[in-house]
């Protein structure tokens, strides 16, 4: 499925683009019906029979309740009716599968995940509440794909920031026609929108491009609309931080649109490629993988093009993949890495864009 949007705010536009996105009203039928049913008797079954406190918000688990919930009320049946709900309400395949419905040990773990979204240890009442409501079924969709933790908010690699603010106003002699910039993998788009910032402060703004682009459906309708229904704290800072720049006539042209970043490029090449918090991390590690990835930003980027990755991981992700096999992908890809203060970067080549426009042409 193909997506692609301009930044807007307006309610009535964003009901109608989300309609592109999301199916509205009940989703009830007879067979949904059935398996809430049944859910709903599991559940009593295993609230009658566990000897533990069931849970309830602020509740501490345990390993010993892990182990009980899980062998009375496995997770697997209530995942499965969870992503037949969601699966029914979306227009596009959703990613569920990186998810905490499949992160989660257990029934309780996911229940502490999602609260409030979900607010009882029975699953039957906000089953049917999804169900039933294409609005809740929007803000469970929005809180399961965008949990606080997923690379979100702004400000989140500075140096990074500070560096390239110096390099843009050191370089922007170069960009008369304006210049194109993408943040691939974007998420929310909490960066895209920085990056653009730092445009407009170096005076390139009037006539270049920001384009933020990302795998996910949801991720792309939440940073083309600062949409967050399950976080109108949330919505309501992040609105606050960009409407300046959304509404200013010397401010970028902003997109976001859907994209791979191992798939080969559709869109004009970029002057700047940005692709922080991916590469050598839990969703992107394996070498193929890697290699992939590297060869869709390199083939993304205009001779001479600019290549910035960082990243916050956690959990030794840089002892799996430290930056030094980071740089070795730069360089097979045609990239020269560089020294920057945060994360790694790296200048496409011209003599190699030079041979591959060469081969083309004969």
């Amino acid at each position: 499925m193909q997506f692609s949007f301009t930044p807007s705010v307006s309610d009535a536009e964003i009901r109608q683009r989300l309609e592109r996105l999301l199916v509205p009203g009940s989703l009830l039928n007879p067979g949904l019906e059935r398996r809430i049913g049944r859910l709903s008797r599991a559940f009593r079954s295993y609230a009658a029979s566990y000897p533990l406190p069931l849970w309830a918000p602020g509740l501490v688990i345990t390993n010993e309740m892990r182990g009980m919930t899980q062998a009375l009320f496995p997770l697997a049946e209530t995942r499965a009716v969870f992503e037949q709900v969601l699966r029914h309400g979306c227009r596009f395949a959703p990613l569920l599968s990186g998810s905490y419905l499949h992160s989660s040990p257990c029934w309780v773990d996911l229940l502490q995940k999602l609260w409030p979204q979900l607010g009882s240890a029975d699953p039957t009442p906000a089953l049917r509440r999804l169900a039933e409501d294409g609005a809740a079924r929007t803000a469970f969709l929005f809180a399961l794909m965008l949990p606080k933790h997923f690379g979100g908010g702004f400000d989140r690699y500075q140096q990074q920031a500070l560096w390239l603010a110096g390099w843009l106003e050191e370089k922007a002699g170069s960009f008369q026609g304006g210049m194109r910039l993408l943040d691939a993998a974007c998420g929310s788009g909490e960066g895209t929108y920085q990056t653009a910032r730092l445009l407009v402060d170096a005076g390139l703004g009037l006539e270049s491009a920001v384009h933020g682009s990302t795998l996910e459906p949801v991720e792309l309708f939440a940073a083309a609309h600062m949409f967050f229904p399950h976080a109108a704290e949330r919505e309501r800072e992040y609105r606050g931080r960009v409407a300046s720049l959304v509404s200013e006539s010397g401010a970028p042209t902003l997109e976001f649109y859907l994209d791979r970043v191992d798939a080969m490029p559709r869109r004009e090449p970029y002057h700047v490629v940005l692709c922080n918090g991916l590469l050598g991390g839990p969703l992107l590690h394996e070498p193929q993988e890697l290699s992939a990835a590297f060869a869709g930003l390199a083939a993304r980027l205009a001779p001479g093009g600019l290549l910035l990755a960082a990243d916050r991981f956690h959990a030794g992700w840089r002892l799996r993949v430290p930056t030094g096999t980071l740089l070795a992908q730069m360089q097979v890809h045609g990239l020269t890495p560089i020294a920057v203060p945060e994360g790694i970067a790296g200048v496409k080549t011209e003599r190699q864009v030079e041979v591959e426009v060469e081969v083309e042409v004969e």
